[in-house]
């Protein structure tokens, strides 16, 4: 096969576009992970639900687009919220910080996870629904490829989302004091924060990150319950090549994921793309076992 520059340079635009999707939500568990030190499991569940508000907002309320993401995110930001109020906190016990309860946290997710898809089987059915959307712009054609709108947009609306986090996160009390709290809850207790507060707020954060990320991927996939499974073990393995609870990594980690599944699928085989980014995740954990921007914690004697 011949080596075809504007082809490889499609597919790596391919890569980039899914890769930052899969860098939001990954984005989300290693928020999560620094408040509280778990991984959530039924993250993929609320990307699932994101997709699913901002369908309902957009072809059924008649909501535009913009309007329908954010209004997706506010919805999954309070579910979040609840979720974490209502059931995780009850695994929790408050001295003077918020410690988790450990393994029964991690059950409950995976409860969780079961539970918001049986849930959404009821609401939605086991159909898949499409995500029409009219973006009133051409495709981009290099060569013989065709690369949608909805795929660039989605890669600007990506970025822009995680330069306003980044933003939000370094340059406003209400970040600092959350970076504080996924520092060191102890401290940040003794600081005056209110602790379980901006746990709360972290999982509400978390959650509207997914959601942006099912709203996203609705143009250019068809939205079903199960869509969250998936997408949970690629933002995984995109946090962790990138270095779980490294906030850049999960970006970086889920742009390398997307570049090199879509490499593999286009040059290798399409039928095991979803085998690549493991194999990448296995090759950065065999040469950084903590992941390329991760630390690996000194304990002394």
């Amino acid at each position: 096969m011949d080596f075809d520059f504007g082809s490889l340079l499609a597919f790596i635009i391919f890569g980039v576009t899914i890769g930052v999707v899969y860098g939001i939500v990954a984005l989300g568990i290693s928020l999560i992970y620094s408040g509280l030190d778990i991984v959530h499991f039924a993250h993929g569940e609320i990307y699932m639900f994101g997709a699913f508000l901002g369908l309902v907002l957009s072809q059924q309320l008649g909501i535009p687009y913009p309007g329908a993401m954010i209004g997706a995110m506010i919805l999954a930001a309070l579910l979040g919220m609840f979720i974490e109020r209502v059931f995780y906190r009850r695994l929790t016990r408050s001295g003077g910080g918020y410690t988790v309860a450990g393994m029964g946290m991690i059950i409950c997710g995976f409860g969780m996870s079961v539970a918001l898809m049986n849930v959404a089987f009821l609401i939605w059915g086991a159909d898949a629904e499409p995500f029409p959307v009219d973006f009133g712009i051409e495709p981009l054609e290099i060569n013989d490829i065709s690369i949608p709108p909805s795929y660039l947009l989605t890669a600007v609306v990506s970025l822009c989302l995680m330069g306003i986090l980044n933003y939000f996160l370094r340059y406003t009390k209400i970040g600092l004091a959350v970076r504080a709290v996924a520092h060191n809850k102890d401290i940040a207790f003794l600081m005056g924060i209110n602790v379980p507060l901006f746990i709360s707020l972290i999982f509400g954060l978390a959650c509207a990150l997914a959601a942006a990320a099912g709203v996203l991927v609705g143009p250019m996939q068809s939205v079903q319950v199960e869509m969250g499974y998936l997408m949970l073990l690629k933002a995984f393995a995109a946090a962790v090549v990138g270095g779980f609870g490294s906030l850049p990594g999960a970006l970086i980690g889920g742009i390398l994921v997307g570049i090199f599944e879509n490499l593999g699928a286009a040059y290798i085989s399409a039928s095991h793309k979803d085998i690549y980014a493991f194999l990448l995740l296995i090759l950065v954990l065999m040469c950084r076992p903590a992941g390329l921007f991760g630390v690996v914690a000194k304990v002394k004697a």
